[in-house]
């Protein structure tokens, strides 16, 4: 071959080349603006572009350490987000609140996804959409030291506090049913403050809501003397209609298969084994 042909031929390679580049560059590109994860889950229509957006009530340690939206320095739910957002490839994280009582109502959260410690339940299931489970949960006794609390004959005739719209609250209605009326109160900190006063004997609430709740010492002398075995499975709350709940799913399944969740729950969850069942 002359030099005219051994140019013409240097052209064609250089111009496979280019196509070649431009199609790895550009033009298959989604056009849609939505964060991609690694597996092509899609998000989109986010309160943010580019952001997650995750609602909460605090307090709620260990799920969520620290009691200001802009200053947590982790937790559960908190570690559970962050790496949530990044398998999406979203830049960041934004925390809000959202109260837990209008939430499980069927509320409007101004959030992408809420982690707020919520039991799956098929009434609930109607008013809000439910991610996959993420956690497995029963029912904790918190008390002061020195309430003994061993069977369900003890605990018909301990004055009981709860959370309103909990499984909790429930609980105690449908199975303990006290000789003396349960209290319920909006916040699991008023709860916690009645307790402390005297105003109640025991807070019927998640085993790992109140194990932390003793952990950061938000009742003094408090401790928790057993749990009921319930079952429970919490699931992260999206407003009805979302277009991202089956993206969320995709992330949760993986996270749970590749065995991030099991790391999370023995960083944060290791003394939950060991509490002994009230039969």
């Amino acid at each position: 071959m002359g030099a005219v042909g051994r140019r013409k031929g240097s052209l064609l390679v250089l111009a496979m080349l280019v196509a070649l580049v431009g199609a790895g560059c550009g033009s298959d590109e989604p056009t849609d603006t939505g964060a991609q994860s690694g597996s092509g889950t899609q998000v989109k229509d986010l309160v943010s572009d580019g952001v997650l957006t995750v609602a909460t009530e605090l307090p709620a340690p260990p799920f969520w350490i620290g009691n200001d939206y802009d200053s947590l320095t982790g937790g559960f739910e908190v570690d559970l987000a962050k790496e949530m957002a990044k398998r999406l490839n979203l830049g960041s994280v934004k925390f809000v609140e959202m109260p837990f009582t209008g939430l499980v109502a069927g509320q409007q959260c101004p959030c992408d996804i809420d982690f707020s410690q919520v039991t799956i339940t098929p009434d609930r299931a109607k008013v809000v959409q439910f991610t996959e489970p993420y956690f497995d949960a029963n029912q904790g006794v918190l008390v002061k030291k020195g309430t003994k609390v061993g069977s369900l004959a003890e605990a018909k005739n301990i004055k009981w506090g709860a959370q309103l719209n909990t499984t909790g609250a429930a609980y105690i209605a449908d199975t303990i049913q006290p000789t003396t009326e349960a209290r319920l109160f909006d916040r699991t900190v008023d709860a916690f403050t009645a307790l402390s006063a005297g105003q109640i004997q025991a807070v019927l609430l998640d085993t790992p809501i109140v194990l932390g709740a003793v952990k950061e010492k938000q009742i003094p002398d408090g401790e928790v003397v057993g749990q009921f075995k319930t079952g429970e499975q919490y699931g992260a709350v999206v407003n009805k209609g979302s277009p991202n709940l089956n993206a969320f799913n995709t992330v949760i399944k993986t996270l749970k298969s590749d065995g991030y969740i099991e790391q999370l729950l023995k960083k944060y969850f290791s003394d939950q084994v060991s509490m002994p069942v009230i039969g």
